[in-house]
């Protein structure tokens, strides 16, 4: 019960700290109300933003991977135990925290090599944009994902940072992106790859990082305590119902 109560309570901390994210970004990148603002505004094709901002497209600033899946018939590539690499599925990403650590399938390093499978790299942020649209994630360690994932890697000398892109993508409507009467077929990487973002000055995109990656990094512990908890309660429940452990 304690375990379980702690458990809660970091996910409601966390909860908080998330929703405080979105709001510094919406203040910083929606409202324009940002620390050195000048209000002198020019137009674009996201309408009114600061002077010195510019539009781009999300695909010509990230490098965009699509993740890949072995034959399926062929169970030599797959295994439920660590052998290789972490392999994401977007069940798993819905059974994580905003860090994402675990998965219940692993493939082998020879299916990573023999079906070219990219590598997401750590502190990689991954968006689900089939079945299940709009999914989002960070990865701890360096992972692989199905087709249904694309990985949003920061490109060298980029200002731009994974915090951004995660809180950039948390506040789009996925919904308003299809043009069809369902979602699951409205959406494809093509799509991604042609969202519009604004880009900020650097000097700006550094003093959002320097506010918001403090509070990521508490995000990150929790999630990383709420793992280990989890483990310790699922490893003493049933040795306390077997009787093994015995609370005095």
């Amino acid at each position: 019960s304690s375990l379980d109560d702690k458990i809660e309570l970091l996910r409601e901390q966390n909860k908080t700290l998330e929703a405080t994210v979105q709001a510094i970004f919406k203040e910083w990148f929606v409202n324009f109300n940002f620390p050195g603002a000048t209000g002198k505004m020019i137009d674009s094709e996201l309408g009114k933003i600061p002077e010195g901002w510019r539009v781009g497209k999300l695909g010509d600033e990230f490098d965009i991977t699509i993740g890949r899946t072995p034959p399926r018939l062929e169970t030599e590539w797959f295994s439920d135990t660590p052998t290789g690499k972490k392999w994401i599925s977007i069940k798993d990403m819905g059974n994580s925290e905003m860090y994402i650590s675990n998965t219940s399938e692993y493939l082998t390093n020879e299916a990573v090599e023999k079906f070219n499978i990219p590598i997401i790299p750590e502190n990689t942020t991954i968006l689900s944009f089939k079945m299940t649209v709009g999914k989002l994630a960070i990865t701890t360690e360096e992972m692989l994902s199905n087709e249904a994932i694309a990985h949003l890697k920061i490109k060298k000398n980029s200002n731009f940072s994974t915090e951004f892109i995660y809180s950039f993508l948390k506040g789009l409507d996925f919904n308003s992106l299809g043009s069809t009467s369902s979602i699951v077929t409205a959406i494809n990487s093509t799509m991604i790859k042609a969202l519009e973002i604004l880009i900020p000055e650097a000097q700006v995109m550094r003093k959002f990082n320097s506010v918001i990656q403090p509070i990521f990094s508490k995000l990150k512990n929790n999630n990383s305590q709420i793992k280990t908890l989890s483990a310790l309660r699922d490893t003493l429940l049933p040795k306390l119902m077997k009787g093994e452990v015995r609370v005095k």
